[in-house]
């Protein structure tokens, strides 16, 4: 009789702790402050932001894969969360790869962005695998780009490019892009559109031979 009433008395007080932390646990919960995360002028897509929000105690960790992330800023305000993530700078979008490119030629998969933000690139990759931007080419496209109205470029045999201009003539240059030709260029361009046989391509690829075709 004694041994029932011992194990009675210990499963209620089983009972009454259980029910004791269950009620700390919900009392806890209740009071506690509900965190707002706000992410400010984001370009990334909702479902990154998420994940980004869920990995926030380890962000610095979490972040480090991503590679076309320039930097984040993260700011704590009573029970409000401000997430700044800045993108480096883009340079293109291949619609084939379905990949943002930036000018240090990382790469990223266009589901991380926002529409607005890959409406937002106006050049246009058409090369089969994206493309790869090689010294001669980041030196000198703010310079192709004042020159031409650039929309769309293509990487040719993995050591030259095809500039697509806005009224679909291509501009076919040569693997070595320097000042002789940008100057070439210039000095040159207004005659060039002029010209009533420039109507289709206009090639440069063996200017260092002192020859360009126009068609």
């Amino acid at each position: 009789m004694k041994f029932l009433h011992r194990k009675i008395i210990f499963f209620l007080s089983s009972i009454s702790i259980l029910i004791l932390l269950l009620y700390l646990i919900i009392n806890q919960f209740i009071n506690k402050p509900l965190e707002i995360i706000n992410f400010i002028d984001s370009n990334i897509h909702k479902d990154f932001e998420i994940e980004i929000a869920n990995n926030l105690n380890d962000i610095n960790n979490y972040l480090k894969d991503y590679l076309f992330i320039e930097n984040f800023l993260l700011k704590r305000k009573n029970n409000t969360i401000n997430v700044k993530i800045n993108l480096k700078r883009p340079f293109a979008y291949n619609n084939l790869t379905k990949e943002v490119i930036f000018f240090d030629n990382s790469t990223a998969n266009s589901n991380y962005f926002n529409k607005d933000y890959l409406n937002s690139i106006n050049l246009i990759d058409i090369s089969k695998n994206s493309i790869h931007i090689n010294r001669y080419l980041f030196e000198n496209f703010n310079t192709l780009s004042s020159l031409f109205k650039i929309n769309q470029i293509e990487y040719i045999d993995e050591r030259r490019y095809n500039l697509i201009l806005s009224n679909g003539i291509i501009v076919m240059l040569p693997k070595v892009i320097d000042s002789k030709l940008l100057n070439f260029i210039e000095n040159n361009i207004d005659l060039i559109g002029k010209s009533t046989n420039y109507k289709e391509f206009l090639d440069f690829r063996n200017f260092h031979n002192k020859t360009i075709r126009l068609k």
